[in-house]
């Protein structure tokens, strides 16, 4: 069996950036990343360089913006209340933040914090960076019909919606 659509794929990954700083790993908890590979769930680089992969497979590979979280847009800034941030916690100049949009919750960081406004750029945090992945491909199962009705995986435990 390999990476195809409908499939559930879990990896183990490092991403690391152009100056080979970690950005993430799997690694460090032991557990796998698990997803419905051909949904969106993934940046498209990253599913088009597993694709076809068996278990067992490694594959090194760098995803350029366009095929990650897009180039960064300086315009991409918005200035919220900060009573809409309250669960936010404290806020400073470079904390990521969760803010709540029209299309659903997004990452945000904070870039200047005033009396009663926040400014806030909404590009990705990972936007206008190359990525480069080292990734494990540990195991791949056919979806089942409900997970592909639903376009995402489905834990031991059912979906909660």
């Amino acid at each position: 069996m390999h990476v195809s659509a409908h499939h559930v794929i879990s990896v183990h990954y490092t991403l690391t950036d152009d100056n080979n700083a970690l950005i993430d790993s799997t690694y460090d908890d032991k557990k796998p990343m698990v997803y419905l590979h051909g949904r969106g769930q993934m940046i498209i680089g990253f599913e088009q360089a597993v694709a076809k992969a068996e278990v067992g497979d490694k594959r090194n590979f760098t995803v350029a913006p366009n095929e990650g979280y897009g180039l960064r847009n300086v315009n991409n800034t918005q200035r919220i209340p900060i009573k809409y941030l309250k669960h936010e916690g404290k806020l400073s100049i470079g904390k990521a933040i969760h803010v709540n949009t029209d299309n659903g919750v997004k990452p945000g960081t904070v870039i200047k914090v005033g009396r009663f406004n926040v400014d806030v750029d909404m590009n990705h945090p990972l936007a206008g960076k190359n990525l480069t992945f080292e990734v494990e491909i540990v195991d791949i199962r056919k979806a089942t019909k409900e997970e592909t009705d639903h376009g995402h995986v489905h834990g031991d435990q059912g979906c909660n919606h």
